[in-house]
């Protein structure tokens, strides 16, 4: 597999999980600020990291 073939299928993998997700939760994040959204995104970027370095979850 190369890598266009790799990117185009995370964004696959992501989108369908998007929608899946709006779905069930709604588009609240729609009325949130950018700040906030970035906010969002930052916190669970760092929680995957620990989990990965840490490799525990509580």
């Amino acid at each position: 597999m190369n890598t266009i073939e790799e990117y185009n299928a995370v964004i696959d993998y992501c989108k369908n999980l998007f929608i899946k997700k709006t779905k069930d939760y709604g588009t609240a994040w729609r009325v949130m600020r950018l700040s906030s959204i970035t906010d969002q995104l930052y916190i669970k970027a760092k929680r995957i990291r620990t989990l990965e370095i840490k490799q525990v979850s509580k």
